[in-house]
């Protein structure tokens, strides 16, 4: 078994003799030391496998005895490597760079934080530094429950983290402590309830101050409507901050204008490209982005991965699209749809806390623009608060007795 192994480790070549006298090689091969394993001749041909560092030494006697000598094939793991070097060098490449992020994954090159708004990112990766946790580390050494405990403890605003390591990425997740609403003070400047616009009173919810009108009234803007001068049974005159609902039934109109002819822009293909590589914190860009900055883009951020392990590496692509503007004419159809989906989305916002008694619409086009208008009524808080100044001394207080 062994004497194959050797035999099949030695680089050889078979050969062929061409000549009427060929086995003179035999005889030479024999008075040099030269071993031809398994010569045969048959015609006027020798052949046979030898050395292959000793096939030299077999071409001086050929070329002077006129036999022409030729290596019909080679073989052994010199050979094979130098016909197969490129293949062989790939392979090895890759299982280099494999072997190397295989490696590299052993170690935290990122850490994440999430969930934080009160507490600084800076100091949450701080406690987690100081408990082990630090970029170029071993995962292998982490304890994730006493980094845990320790962000935890070193930091009183938050109430539970999470530490969870994916590939080379450290995430810390934390949940923090809600804080009470804190009670706000009156501010220190008396404040009056006036009306904010014109509208008949349905409904009055006085929580603080004097109220100066009643339901049913009707009230122009401006109006006072709760004073923050408040006489009590003493005749005593004292200021207060007017807190007050004031339901009314107003007026309100909503106009929503859409053209009919409108430039819109659209993207027709990519103009360029720019790429920015990650790697373990150090930034590599490629492209002039810089040229067009200008146009509309897209970004993409993606972690590379080799094979199915992850590497520290990021891979920031940012495509810029050219545009081109077209411009579309809708029909009176259209035009109308359009404007009451603005008309819609205005209602939704300005009279979302309002109660809708009616509504009366009223469409037009002017200057190519489909107008509709829609005319309100509705229940609406009016009371807007308006600091006044006054010699009066000053209470802070909710008692009105």
């Amino acid at each position: 078994m062994l004497s194959w192994v050797i035999r099949k480790l030695q680089n050889t070549v078979d050969f062929s003799a061409y000549g009427a006298e060929c086995e003179i090689l035999l005889k030479h091969a024999v008075n040099s030391g030269i071993d031809i394993i398994n010569p045969k001749k048959k015609g006027y041909v020798l052949s046979g496998k030898i050395i292959a560092k000793k096939y030299k030494k077999l071409r001086i006697p050929a070329r002077k005895n006129g036999i022409k000598i030729k290596i019909i094939k080679k073989n052994g793991p010199y050979f094979f490597i130098k016909k197969n070097r490129i293949k062989i060098g790939a392979a090895s490449g890759l299982i280099f760079i494999y072997l190397m992020i295989l490696f590299l994954n052993m170690f935290i090159w990122e850490i994440n934080v999430a969930g934080n708004e009160k507490v600084s990112e800076n100091e949450i990766i701080l406690s987690a530094n100081e408990s082990g946790l630090k970029i170029g580390t071993l995962k292998s050494k982490h304890d994730i429950q006493n980094i845990e405990w320790d962000i935890l403890t070193e930091n009183d605003n938050i109430a539970n983290v999470q530490v969870n390591i994916q590939g080379s990425c450290a995430n810390i997740t934390i949940r923090e402590i809600k804080e009470p609403e804190e009670m706000k003070p009156d501010d220190d400047i008396p404040i009056n309830i006036v009306a904010s616009r014109y509208g008949v009173i349905r409904k009055m919810n006085v929580y603080d101050g004097q109220d100066r009108v009643a339901v049913g009234d009707a009230v122009m803007k401006g109006e006072l409507l709760v004073s923050a001068v408040y006489e009590d049974r003493h005749n005593k005159l004292t200021l207060k901050h007017a807190r007050a609902e004031i339901i009314a039934e107003t007026d309100y109109v909503i106009t929503a204008e859409f053209p009919l002819e409108q430039i819109i822009e659209k993207k027709v293909g990519i103009k360029a490209k720019s790429y920015d590589i990650e790697i373990l914190g150090l930034v590599f860009h490629f492209g002039n982005s810089e040229k067009y900055k200008e146009l509309p883009k897209e970004t993409k951020r993606e972690k590379l991965c080799f094979l199915w392990i992850e590497m520290p590496i990021y891979l920031t692509t940012t495509r810029f699209f050219d545009v081109k503007q077209n411009t579309v004419t809708y029909n009176f159809e259209q035009g109308r749809d359009g404007a009451y989906s603005l008309l819609e989305e205005k209602e939704k916002e300005e009279l979302f806390d309002c109660e809708i008694i009616s509504r009366k619409d009223t469409e037009k086009v002017k200057n190519n623009v489909y107008i509709v208008t829609a005319e309100y009524v509705c229940l609406m808080n009016i009371a807007e608060e308006q600091p006044i100044e006054s010699d009066i001394p000053w209470k802070n207080s909710d008692d009105m007795s």
